[in-house]
């Protein structure tokens, strides 16, 4: 009965498959037309719910699907809880409450002229060579600048970017990620060791003193948080510059329209974000029966949100494939999640990508596709290897 409840409802994706980058899109939609609760062999196996509704409601039944057994398909290999991303009510209400005033749009916006230091920084070689790779020249560079500057890390914004990328990659390979998520956590432990006694002088110092329900942090929360940062503030954030850029130069027309119109920019960073999402699944574990459009789900078994799906829906998104800033409800993606467990930094990711824009319209209004890109997966991201780009006089590559 078991067996048989997977094999009518099978369709095999592995998410952990780089194989799958150039056709995620189009499989994502396939599994939704063919088999909107799915059933994958790959790994340990999982549940994927591809529709909408179904995505959304799950995000907001916490009692059915939990993230408190881990909010990845497969484990990353950390040795903690992150904080806020894997806890459930009635926790998570005080984890939110304690840490979203520090990213709020008023606070983020406060960090407004450090983080346009930041991306004038980024892209000066660019700038001054007429072209270059902007993953490896500019998106790979702002976010880590940003978060460290924000918490007051005192580390090689590179090497973190350098071990942050390693640990998504080797999701999958449990040796491999173990190692790569202990090289995080080792930066994190000496970030905090330093303010550890010491008046705070920075954000990281603040959320030090803070309490969740009259507690102080413990060492493994304090870990999984700063985790949480890092990883969040980091390898999404460079793909949602990356897959932005790509759109604004790749959409017929759609730099001059944001010359003459700048009021537009967070309609198009949002269906950009929409139609080519970094963050395209998440996992939830089911404590108890459950039943989505006649299939039935186990307690043990594992659940993927498919956001990449969601975003596809016809029922949702009408003529889903186009891209059009103007349809009704941009906003309403599901690349920051749902509910509960939206992700607390959308305010700061769209404010570093619209700053990235903003410099690009200001300063290289003619800046161009140089090549051909390639796109990349990792488990739960989705992005491009390179992006190469060329302005001025710089000749087209060849």
């Amino acid at each position: 009965m078991i067996e048989s409840r997977k094999s009518e409802h099978a369709y095999h994706l592995d998410n952990t498959d780089p194989s799958l980058a150039p056709h995620l899109f189009e499989t994502l939609k396939d599994v939704q037309g063919k088999c909107p609760v799915a059933w994958s062999d790959a790994g340990d196996g999982f549940w994927m719910l591809t529709k909408y509704a179904d995505i959304t409601a799950a995000a907001n039944d916490w009692e059915t699907y939990t993230v408190e057994e881990g909010h990845t398909i497969p484990s990353t290999g950390k040795s903690v809880m992150l904080p806020l991303a894997e806890v459930d009510p009635p926790l998570h209400t005080p984890w939110r409450r304690f840490l979203v005033p520090y990213f709020t749009p008023k606070t983020v916006e406060g960090y407004r002229p450090v983080i346009e230091r930041i991306v004038e920084d980024a892209f000066s070689g660019l700038a001054a060579s007429g072209r270059g790779d902007l993953v490896f020249d500019v998106a790979r560079k702002v976010p880590t600048a940003t978060i460290s500057a924000i918490l007051g890390f005192d580390q090689d914004g590179a090497h973190i970017s350098e071990i942050v990328d390693e640990w998504m990659a080797s999701t999958g390979d449990p040796e491999r990620a173990r190692s790569a998520a202990a090289a995080v956590e080792a930066v994190v432990r000496e970030e905090i060791g330093k303010r550890r006694g010491k008046p705070a002088e920075d954000v990281l110092g603040r959320i030090m003193e803070g309490e969740i329900e009259g507690a102080p942090l413990t060492d493994s929360e304090l870990l999984g948080l700063c985790i949480v940062f890092i990883v969040a503030g980091h390898g999404t954030t460079v793909d949602g510059i990356t897959n932005t850029v790509h759109r604004v130069l790749a959409e017929p027309g759609l730099m001059a329209s944001l010359q003459a119109d700048r009021s537009r920019l967070g309609k198009v960073i949002d269906e950009s974000l929409r139609i080519n999402p970094p963050v395209w699944n998440m996992g939830r574990t089911a404590r108890k029966d459950a039943e989505v459009r006649g299939v039935g789900i186990c307690p043990g078994e594992k659940v993927m949100l498919t956001f990449g799906a969601g975003n596809y829906d016809p029922e949702k998104f009408e003529e889903p494939d186009r891209f059009d800033p103007d349809r009704p409800g941009v906003h309403g993606h599901l690349t920051f999640g749902f509910g509960r467990h939206r992700c607390i930094g959308e305010a700061l990711a769209k404010l570093e990508i619209t700053i990235v824009l903003e410099y690009i319209l200001d300063r290289l209004p003619d800046l161009a596709l140089d090549g051909e890109v390639t796109a990349r997966t990792y488990f739960t991201t989705y992005g491009f290897t390179a992006l190469p780009v060329r302005h001025g006089s710089a000749t087209p590559a060849a």
